[in-house]
C-alpha cells in the first residue's frame, strides 16, 4: 500500500448531483474513461452511480487532492445542485481497488441511495467508519460488486 493509504491523508468526500441535462450511455463511458484516467493519476478511488438524471459519488485517497478534485468537479457545467454527505477523514479506503466503479442503477434504486444517505446537515466527525458509514460502504459496495 503506497503512503497515501496512511491515517494522516486519507479522506473521502460523498455528494449528490443533479446533471444538468440526461447523459447517454456512451455520454456515462466516456465520462467513466476519463475519471478512470484522472483518478488513476491521483491516487483516488471511490464510485459513482448515476440514475434518475443525478449521480452519487464516493472520492477518497488524500485530503487535499480529493478536496481539490471535488472542487473541479462542483465546476463541471454538466452538475449542479451539490449536495455534500460526508467531506472528512478516513482510517481507510473502501474502494482500493477501483480508480472508478461505476454503475448506472434504475429509478427506485436510486432513491433508496439517496435516502440512506441521510440528511448532510448531519455531518459525520469520527476519524473512523461509524457504524452508520459502514452501512453505506456495504450499500454502494452492493452496486458494484457480483
Amino acid at each position: 500500500m503506497s503512503s497515501s493509504d496512511s491515517a494522516s491523508f486519507m479522506h473521502h468526500i460523498i455528494y449528490l448531483s443533479w446533471a444538468t441535462a440526461p447523459f447517454t450511455n456512451a455520454q456515462l463511458q466516456s465520462l467513466l474513461a476519463l475519471a478512470r484516467r484522472r483518478n488513476a493519476e491521483l491516487a483516488v478511488t471511490g464510485i459513482l452511480l448515476y440514475g434518475n438524471e443525478r449521480f452519487v459519488q464516493v472520492l477518497e485517497g488524500e485530503q487535499e487532492v480529493v478536496k481539490e478534485l471535488y472542487a473541479h468537479i462542483r465546476q463541471d457545467a454538466r452538475h449542479d445542485n451539490f449536495i455534500t454527505f460526508a467531506d472528512k477523514p478516513i482510517l481507510q479506503r473502501s474502494f482500493k481497488d477501483w480508480a472508478m466503479a461505476f454503475q448506472p442503477v434504475a429509478a427506485q434504486q436510486f432513491d433508496d441511495v439517496v435516502g440512506y444517505l441521510g440528511s448532510p446537515i448531519a455531518p459525520l466527525h469520527v476519524a473512523a467508519l461509524s457504524y452508520y458509514d459502514s452501512r453505506l460502504f456495504d450499500l454502494l459496495r452492493s452496486f458494484v460488486q457480483p
